[in-house]
């Protein structure tokens, strides 16, 4: 074992994956699972060591993880293991059954894979910058006029004011924010919207709440 743990060592001082991923609805970089098996691959081959992912489903308070077990081995036969979970959504906006099983296992392994070669790759969760996105204040509303004699209030005239007045797809979009349940996800639902999101203050606003909330929600274990 002394001989993989010196391997392990080695590899997480040497191993370097550029955040070449950008996400443009958090505005961050990352880095993808795909970069991440591109880099250490040379690292495994020096250090006579290999890698392999093992997936199943698991059921935990009701909802349903797909679980990955990241098996690092060297030819002595040694091995050390990490698990990391994401959960499988039954649905998901845009994507079929083997899709969102895919998409599932791919999070879960760039998560194990951040575990065992102690690759940082998300926001602390206490640093500044991510207070600074959790806590912007939202845009607020122009101040409305009071009513003349030639305008007065009535029941029609208040409807206007309200969301779904101001942008007919308000209804829609915001049933489609009830189903997202994962930040990809959201990401996919703001690209399809992102004319209404930039000119709606209002729609803006659901996203940023709804994100906030997948943010609370969020179960990753190692």
């Amino acid at each position: 074992m002394k001989d993989l743990i010196q391997s392990l060592i080695y590899i997480q001082q040497h191993l370097i994956v550029p955040k070449d991923q950008f996400n443009s609805f958090g505005k961050y970089n990352y880095r993808s699972l795909e970069s991440i098996l591109a880099a250490i691959k040379p690292l495994l081959r020096s250090q006579n060591c290999g890698i392999r992912f093992e997936d199943e489903v698991i059921e935990l308070g009701g909802r349903t993880f797909l679980k990955t077990t990241l098996y690092f081995f060297n030819d002595k036969g040694e091995t050390i293991t990490t698990s990391a979970i994401a959960e499988h959504t039954a649905t998901k906006t845009g994507m079929d059954a083997a899709q969102i099983t895919g998409a599932a296992s791919s999070y879960a392994r760039k998560y194990a894979m951040n575990a065992m070669f102690a690759i940082d790759d998300t926001k602390d969760v206490d640093s500044d910058s991510y207070h600074r996105e959790q806590t912007k204040p939202l845009p607020e509303e122009p101040a409305k006029k009071a009513p003349t004699r030639r305008t007065r209030t009535t029941s029609a005239s208040a409807q206007a004011t309200t969301p779904a007045a101001k942008d007919p797809r308000y209804a829609a979009i915001e049933a489609a924010l009830a189903k997202v349940n994962d930040i990809d996800s959201l990401i996919e639902l703001y690209e399809q919207h992102r004319m209404e999101v930039e000119n709606n203050p209002d729609i803006k606003a659901m996203f940023s709440r709804r994100k906030q909330e997948i943010h609370k929600s969020t179960v990753i274990t190692f």
